[in-house]
């Protein structure tokens, strides 16, 4: 089977019935290429047609998974289920890019593609694509809606978790397990409808998304509520979601253990892709959303207390409203803090 993303010259096609271990795929087209080792190769539209694809080697190692990034077994959330009376089909101006991020749009297309993240469109709608670069400056393709779909989009009013909520929720447990959700708004499949909303162009072609994209208005509101309804559903204990951060707490390790397999259990029947690399299991100390909590205490975050700790002595009002704002979001753990802070309030 073959995954790769390197090209070669072909000598054409054809289409043939294929029987694969018992199975047969009526009319599936075949490239002809040459001097290959093997009668076929099997590729990712083929492979994208089963759940998983399981390879019998032999060996005593335990299994290995190799996950790529699979659709979630939900209804199709609405995008787009409201949208403003004037609303009209926006084809936005080409933008030009350097060569260096011309080959990184190639590269980000064909990767979700491959993925089956997006397909090509024939929609009148077509928004732009940014390269821009994270925190650790590695870049990062996203789609820019603001002219085009987000203009004549109705808020979705579903509301995301309140964060103290969570935290004073998330504090009676002494044992956690942080889980994170790979590329996690692009395993939720839409509408067939919606698709052409989302349309963009790149590459100097059109493409549009079949998951949840990054950028429009209500992929926020959607993604929480699928999560919401995965954890209400399976009457999930102990497991807390803040859109694709997701912590499972335990009053004791016995008790954490079987909520995470529960959360597991669940993952798995709804088929989310989960990026074990980046997920922490069983730890006693916890840091979310700004907080630290360990044995039943809640503190801020150490690493965002930096800026408080380097902060210049003010020199003019100006700079003491700004002292006293980064100062009030931490005033809970201040003792005292309105009579503190009252001869500077004026």
């Amino acid at each position: 089977m073959a995954s790769s993303a390197l090209t070669m010259n072909t000598d054409g096609h054809t289409v043939a019935d294929l029987l694969v271990n018992d199975r047969m795929y009526k009319t599936v087209r075949l490239v002809i290429l040459p001097s290959l080792c093997v009668d076929v190769i099997l590729g990712q539209d083929f492979q994208r047609l089963h759940e998983s694809l399981t390879f019998n080697y032999g060996g005593k190692q335990p299994p290995l998974t190799i996950c790529g990034l699979t659709t979630l077994r939900v209804d199709p959330p609405k995008l787009f289920a409201h949208l403003s009376p004037d609303c009209h089909p926006i084809a936005t101006k080409s933008r030009r890019f350097s060569p260096e991020d011309t080959t990184f749009i190639q590269e980000e297309v064909r990767r979700l593609l491959e993925e089956g993240v997006i397909e090509p469109s024939n929609s009148p709608w077509r928004a732009q694509v940014l390269v821009v670069k994270d925190g650790s400056r590695k870049k990062r393709l996203v789609v820019d809606y603001s002219a085009t779909i987000n203009k004549f989009t109705l808020l979705d009013g579903y509301p995301l978790p309140r964060i103290d909520s969570i935290v004073n929720n998330l504090g009676q447990y002494k044992v956690f397990s942080t889980i994170d959700l790979k590329s996690a708004y692009h395993q939720v499949p839409i509408h067939a409808e919606d698709k052409p909303y989302t349309a963009f162009e790149a590459s100097h072609s059109l493409y549009q998304f079949t998951r949840i994209p990054f950028g429009v208005t209500n992929g926020v509101a959607c993604f929480q509520r699928v999560i919401d309804t995965c954890i209400q559903s399976e009457k999930l204990v102990g497991v807390h979601a803040y859109l694709d951060d997701v912590t499972i707490g335990g009053t004791t390790q016995e008790d954490h253990d079987e909520n995470l397999k529960k959360f597991l259990q669940a993952a798995k029947k709804w088929n989310f892709t989960l990026n074990e690399e980046k997920s922490t299991f069983s730890t006693t100390k916890l840091q979310i959303l700004g907080y630290e909590i360990e044995n039943g205490k809640i503190r801020p975050d150490p690493t965002r207390l930096k800026p408080l700790r380097e902060l210049p002595s003010p020199k003019d009002k100006k700079s003491l409203q700004r002292a006293l704002g980064l100062f009030a979001y931490y005033s809970q753990w201040i003792f005292d803090y309105s009579n503190k802070i009252r001869p500077h309030g004026n």
